[in-house]
């Protein structure tokens, strides 16, 4: 036997001697109670015979005081000379001061319904109010003496009578505490047998039980052991992958940013049409390319409960040409006929993650164009105004491909799942995409519908319920009157030039994205300088005073977020610099640490021109108020 199982053993053992002894403390107290309930019922009986007593004293205290009255009375009458006066008033003072307790004492409620009491009392009052005007004078009165000795004659009957009513309730009483006593005395004997028994039967219960438990606790010790080993193993794989996400992820965002930025900056030259419908098509299949990396990102945030939604304002009309731009090739290299259908109403002002919606609008479509090997896939677009300031948006993705039997679209969203072997070899994927987008339809109060017949098509609805912008104007109709197919030319916003020129320190290690920023500030009529990591950005700010600085994070010899401490650190006003960081890296809650680092703002890569255009005049009407 090893020492776990003789450490089990002992545990057991103590187990059964301390609930023996709690069995029979317990027993102790159960018949401890039963001798305090018989102790009680034996003073309550005690109590009532007494309060009986009570009562039968009282009747009869009164009815011998009333005869010792009516004697003084006719003994002054028949020898009024020899008559003692005060000894008379005394002997009928106590004969009053008896009638008062019999009309006044509480337990001479039980004689208060019966009628020899009502009979009797309104007499003996009538009787009291005679003998007072009879010893009010001096000398007695012997007329009203005599009245009210025949008086006293008259009432010794229903006196007497009395005391056998006060006899005859309070024997009915004690008849009734009796059998109310007698009746609970069995129900608490009968209870606390009942309880004995119980106890009883569960202890056994939990000794079978605990001998159950030891062995199975014996088990899962062992299986636990093994379990810890393989959690350890497992969490160091795990950190291993996070850790490689991130790296992968910020060494792909960084190239992606030079990539789309430049392809931005080329949208603001002039150029013919089809060079603006190239580089749009250029940008949506790089925010493609994207959007693939964020599947890998998007999977690790779905196991960690980290994925969270962004609502902003919803442009519903770039969103949907975004969507030709980068569908329409695809099906016309196949052969296929595309079009997005949508009506020509204006979309009430909605917010909602606008990426979020061309993720699963993007997987949705390029799943439907990869299945289908001839014939047409139509996106149709759908909204309806629902309680509540809901606006319920649907994107349905109608194609003409393969189709689905039921047992394909009962494991469809399932993570990794392909159709079948020869569609993995066909067609390739990674089995991601309909479980992240059905996720993502979830957390905006949505989800994604399949209906699907083998050898006619498949039509997949994603639903969204999106919360209406109250603050944003109507928008204009998605599309023109009577049009069917969106293909609307994507026309670069102009970047305005600023009313204040910002002096703006760029940290960066990147040359692509050091020549990227500096192009989009130098629009935007900033004053740059730049430095290649955070040890250098110290000292210039040191040397320089700066109105705003851009930070990356990750850079050799000082990170951004050490760099954004130790200048928070220096004395103003160099402290109170505004620092927005610009960073790859979106995994391990990088915006929180920027802004418990001290940074003012947070800006993800690939880096958005209205973003960067946002911050900076956020900043330059800052500084122009504080001065």
């Amino acid at each position: 036997m090893n020492s776990l199982q003789m450490q089990a053993r002992t545990n057991n053992q103590r187990y059964l001697l301390w609930l023996a002894l709690g069995t029979a403390a317990m027993a102790l107290a159960m018949a401890s109670l039963l001798v305090f309930v018989l102790a009680q019922k034996r003073a309550i009986d005690q109590s009532s015979a007494i309060q009986s007593d009570s009562l039968t004293a009282l009747a009869f205290q009164f009815e011998r005081e009333f005869l010792r009255t009516r004697q003084s009375f006719a003994v002054a009458l028949a020898n009024p000379d020899a008559a003692d006066l005060d000894e008379l008033t005394l002997r009928y003072d106590i004969f009053q001061s008896r009638l008062t307790l019999l009309r006044e004492s509480p337990g001479v409620s039980l004689l208060a319904s019966r009628s020899e009491y009502q009979k009797v009392i309104p007499r003996l009052e009538h009787l009291v109010s005679e003998s007072d005007q009879a010893l009010s004078g001096k000398p007695m009165d012997r007329g009203a003496l005599a009245h009210a000795l025949a008086e006293f004659n008259s009432l010794g009957s229903d006196v007497q009578a009395l005391t056998l009513a006060a006899n005859s309730e309070v024997a009915r009483l004690l008849e009734r505490q009796s059998d109310t006593m007698r009746k609970q005395n069995a129900l608490i004997v009968w209870l606390t047998v009942a309880q004995l028994v119980l106890l009883l039967i569960a202890s056994g219960a939990l000794v079978l039980r605990q001998r159950r438990l030891e062995a199975e606790r014996l088990a899962l010790e062992k299986m636990t052991d093994e379990l810890r080993e393989a959690h350890f193993r497992a969490e160091a794989a795990n950190r291993g992958k996070s850790q490689f996400l991130a790296n992968m992820s910020h060494e792909l965002r960084t190239p992606f940013n030079g990539l789309m930025g430049m392809l931005g900056l080329m949208q603001s030259t002039p150029m013919t049409p089809q060079q603006a419908d190239y580089i749009e098509t250029a940008q949506g299949s790089a925010s493609h390319l994207l959007t693939l990396l964020n599947d890998i990102l998007d999977l690790s945030a779905l196991e960690t409960g980290k994925m969270t939604i962004k609502p902003a304002p919803l442009d519903l009309p770039r969103l949907l040409r975004e969507v030709n731009a980068l569908m329409l090739p695809l099906a016309k290299s196949k052969g296929l006929g595309f079009q997005i259908h949508a009506p020509s109403g204006p979309l009430a002002p909605v917010l909602a993650d606008e990426t979020r919606i061309k993720q699963i609008v993007f997987n949705l479509v390029s799943n439907a164009i990869k299945f289908t090997a001839q014939g047409r896939v139509d996106v149709r677009v759908s909204w309806q105004l629902l309680p509540d300031a809901i606006q319920e948006v649907a994107f349905e993705i109608q194609d003409t491909g393969l189709g689905m039997d039921a047992s394909v679209l009962s494991r469809l969203f399932q993570r990794f799942y392909q159709v079948d072997d020869s569609s993995t070899r066909r067609f390739g994927g990674t089995g991601l995409g309909l479980e992240i987008s059905q996720s993502l339809a979830n957390m905006m109060d949505g989800e994604i519908t399949v209906r699907s017949e083998v050898g006619v098509g498949s039509t997949f609805t994603a639903t969204l319920r999106l919360p209406l912008d109250t603050a944003a104007p109507a928008l204009p109709a998605v599309v023109p009157a009577g049009a069917t197919q969106v293909s609307l030319p994507l026309v670069a916003a102009p970047v305005p030039e600023l009313a204040h020129t910002l002096r703006v320190l760029v940290v960066e290690d990147h040359p692509i994205n050091q020549k990227l920023v500096g192009v989009l500030l130098g629009r935007m009529g900033c004053h740059i300088s730049y430095c290649e990591n955070g040890q250098l950005a110290v000292e210039q700010v040191q040397r320089e005073a700066f109105d705003l600085i851009l930070m990356d994070v990750n850079m050799p010899v000082m990170d951004g977020l050490a760099a954004t401490r130790l200048i928070r650190a220096l004395p103003s006003p160099v402290a109170d610099t505004p620092i927005v960081v610009l960073t790859a890296d979106v995994m391990n809650e990088a915006s929180e640490q920027a802004l418990a680092a001290g940074a003012n703002d947070f800006i993800s890569k690939p880096l958005k021109v209205e973003q960067l255009r946002a911050i900076i005049q956020k900043h330059a009407v800052a500084r122009t108020l504080h001065k």
